[in-house]
């Protein structure tokens, strides 16, 4: 009886533990931070010029958990940059925070569904500097943004396909689109598309996203982040659009050189004109940074 009872109690061990391989926790974090630093100095300098002082820095973190067929990953991205030109005060020249958060389920090899929430807003007040029209040498100086406004929140559940090893399609037919506008001044105004001194505008729709993550080359690396969305309303197939690519040039271990745009268009922004009523418009910015990174941790 009691040999029964020990194989018994083997077989369930063996059991358990094979189990627990199957489902094993595996948690990979991944973390860096970068600086660049631009001065250019002059004295009594024939060709003309400025003194200036650009400085920016940027910061990722990453945490994935992997059980069995299912991820949970959370991403955390901040950029920063200023810079100083002549007489003038430091000037913001890049401003953004990225929270994402998503959990997938396999389906099989290339298929999984997902859910995917992302956050995205700015840190500090955003101007705009225009020349006085009648004091020579002063600005007229106009908040366009600030934290939280604009902030945007997109929320999607559908499906992911793998395509190869660099592209992936996500397609998510349940799919929400909330801006924030806390600023006082610019929810006065309507700013974003929100309604005048409201805060907040939620719209619901269906979203698409291609990412693409492409070594060039040996220490060049692509990756392009192009994501379209159009609401579930009587503007249906009017579509937002915010595409990001990055180009990582990796020169030594302590030094990089990275080149990232951003295209955006949005149906709910408006841009004055000159003459004639506002339109929307195509936004775009590229940033090109060079210096140092340090890779702060990475681990399996």
């Amino acid at each position: 009886m009691k040999k029964h009872i020990l194989l018994a109690l083997l077989l369930i061990v063996t059991i358990s533990v094979k189990a627990q391989n199957a489902d094993s926790v595996t948690i990979e974090k991944k973390g860096s931070w970068g600086v660049n630093l631009a001065n250019v100095g002059l004295s009594n300098w024939a060709g003309g010029g400025e003194n200036s002082l650009a400085i920016g820095t940027v910061f990722n973190t990453s945490v994935t958990r992997t059980k069995g067929n299912g991820t949970w990953k959370n991403q955390f991205d901040f950029a920063l940059g200023g810079a100083k030109v002549g007489e003038q005060d430091f000037r913001k020249t890049d401003d953004n925070i990225i929270l994402l958060s998503q959990y997938s389920k396999a389906i099989n090899e290339n298929l999984s569904w997902s859910l995917t929430g992302i956050l995205r807003t700015q840190l500090l007040v955003g101007n705009t500097f225009e020349d006085h029209p009648t004091n020579v040498g002063e600005e007229i100086v106009t908040k366009i943004s600030n934290f939280m406004a604009p902030g945007y929140l997109s929320v999607n559940l559908g499906i992911d396909h793998q395509v190869g090893k660099h592209l992936s399609i996500s397609f998510a037919p349940a799919a929400g689109k909330f801006t924030f506008v806390s600023d006082d001044d610019l929810s006065a105004v309507g700013a974003y598309g929100v309604d005048i001194n409201e805060k907040f505008r939620a719209e619901f729709g269906t979203n698409l996203l291609a990412s693409l993550s492409l070594p060039i080359m040996e220490n060049v690396t692509l990756t392009s982040n192009a994501n379209f969305f159009t609401p579930y309303s009587d503007t249906f197939g009017t579509i937002d659009v915010n595409w990001e690519t990055l180009l990582v040039m990796k020169i030594n271990k302590w030094f990089n050189a990275t080149f990232g745009t951003q295209l955006i268009y949005d149906a709910d922004i408006f841009f004055e004109q000159e003459t004639g009523p506002p339109t929307r418009e195509l936004q775009f910015k590229h940033v090109l940074n060079f210096g140092a990174n340090f890779a702060l941790f990475t681990s399996n």
